[in-house]
């Protein structure tokens, strides 16, 4: 039966990568800078499990997921409700914030942050081009997986987009600046046997559509 459901999921022999940000966490709420030991609220942990109706039509052949804890919390709920097992990989964490870690967005002094868009960065942080990195590498990992596979990735926000846009070749300063993953939803990307990657599902939304709604 699970395979006659794989073959009619992915009949087009493509690999499917499914990308998932975590749900809601307390620093979301408070407007803090993220840190490793950020986690989810109750609401977080519901709209996950909300999530699963949407991702229980995929049959997933692996869960990789970000080891920072608001995304293990995030990739337990679904592992244990659909019975596959996850892997934790430090190389799809969120951009650090480094010594801004844990603060008040409204307390961070901004000034000493300088330079271009890509290689800015809080001291002892990251950079976009920094995620970049991780993320080139991270693909060089998941473009090795089988067609007729079906991943999903567990991550964050920022990470997410970035990755997205360079599995697409889109613009990432423009992707990052100007649309946001929501909380608990997903990112549907196909490998033909070709090896194109194409979009077939997007979550994305504009900053000024989620102001307007």
């Amino acid at each position: 039966m699970k395979g006659g459901l794989k073959k009619q999921m992915n009949s087009d022999n493509l690999l499917k990568v499914v990308l998932f940000r975590h749900g809601e966490t307390r620093y979301n709420i408070e407007k803090r800078l993220q840190s490793p030991k950020d986690s989810l609220t109750e609401e977080g942990k519901l709209q996950v499990r909300h999530s699963l109706c949407s991702l229980k039509r995929f049959n997933f052949d692996k869960i990789l997921s970000s080891d920072e804890l608001r995304a293990v919390e995030s990739a337990e709920i679904i592992s244990n409700e659909i019975g596959v097992p996850f892997e934790q990989n430090s190389m799809i964490r969120e951009k650090s914030s480094g010594d801004f870690s844990d603060k008040l967005v409204k307390e961070v002094d901004w000034s000493i942050v300088t330079g271009t868009f890509l290689e800015k960065k809080i001291p002892n942080g990251e950079s976009i081009k920094d995620v970049m990195c991780r993320a080139i590498r991270f693909f060089e990992i998941l473009n090795k997986f089988n067609q007729n596979e079906t991943i999903l990735v567990v991550s964050h926000g920022t990470f997410l987009r970035v990755f997205f846009s360079l599995i697409l070749n889109k613009d990432v300063q423009e992707i990052v600046l100007n649309h946001e993953f929501p909380n608990a939803t997903h990112i549907v990307l196909v490998r033909s046997e070709s090896g194109v990657w194409n979009l077939e599902f997007n979550s994305l939304i504009k900053k000024e559509e989620k102001k307007n709604g």
